[in-house]
């Protein structure tokens, strides 16, 4: 399962402001298919004015029992 992360930082009233994003109820079953979705939702959110920088990456979640 892979889980997208996204870290904004936004101007809020001229102060930046750090966001996390982590988006547990969106798990991905292929990393290919969590990029995409990361590159839809940093291409829509740079186009927002109060948006100043960022950083997104897929997580892989291991299955219950299992580590990596």
């Amino acid at each position: 399962m892979w889980i997208p992360v996204v870290l904004i930082a936004w101007s809020l009233n001229g102060t930046p402001v750090w966001v996390n994003f982590p988006m547990i109820n969106f798990p991905f079953t292929s990393q290919n298919k969590c990029q995409e979705y990361v590159s839809r939702v940093r291409n829509t959110i740079t186009k927002n004015p109060q948006y100043l920088d960022g950083y997104s990456i897929c997580v892989e979640v291991p299955p219950k029992g299992k580590s990596t």
